[in-house]
């Protein structure tokens, strides 16, 4: 597991903005690669994947501790 990362992996936001929506201090949205801040990023993130060809169809595990 990781600690909590810096930022996005989309956008580029960092770990605790206001806008970055987490709960609990843990993340509502992940994928293999690190977090992700919201619903839009992890939609752009997914699409970008899967043009790319580098989506992962298996769930992720959280990479976060809580």
């Amino acid at each position: 597991m990781l600690a909590k990362t810096p930022s996005c992996v989309q956008c580029g936001l960092p770990w605790g903005a206001p806008a970055f929506r987490h709960e609990d201090d843990a993340p509502l949205y992940w994928s293999d690669t690190g977090l992700l801040c919201s619903g839009g990023c992890a939609q752009k993130h997914f699409e970008k994947r899967r043009a790319e060809g580098t989506f992962v169809a298996i769930p992720a595990e959280c990479p976060v501790e809580v």
